[in-house]
């Protein structure tokens, strides 16, 4: 089953891709909480990893370098399957931002 596969990102393993997700949308629900940007901390360097392996990984271009996170609410679709959801967004050292998926990004992680 893919969403066992075990993961390591920076010092911290998960034994599951689940466990994963759990512990990313934990930095998430904070910062949705408290706000602000995620940068010079623990977190940031985390969340650094996992976006930095996910574009190695799909071979996604790096526009510029991370420089912070921040997290908000997401349109996805248009519609009776269109909804919101609380994601990541990441900004650049060019003044660029993307938002990006923890979940996809943890799937691609694991898949290696």
């Amino acid at each position: 089953m893919a969403l066992m596969n075990p993961l390591k990102v920076l010092d911290h393993s998960f034994k599951s891709q689940m466990e994963a997700e759990q512990f990313f949308y934990g930095i998430r629900d904070k910062y949705l909480a408290i706000g602000g940007d995620i940068k010079d901390s623990a977190d940031f360097d985390l969340l650094c990893e996992l976006y930095v392996k996910y574009c190695e990984y799909t071979d996604w271009p790096l526009p510029a370098s991370p420089i912070a996170f921040y997290t908000r609410n997401i349109s996805r679709g248009v519609g009776p399957k269109g909804g919101t959801t609380q994601g990541f967004v990441v900004k650049f050292n060019n003044g660029s931002e993307q938002e990006f998926s923890a979940k996809r990004a943890i799937r691609a992680l694991a898949s290696r």
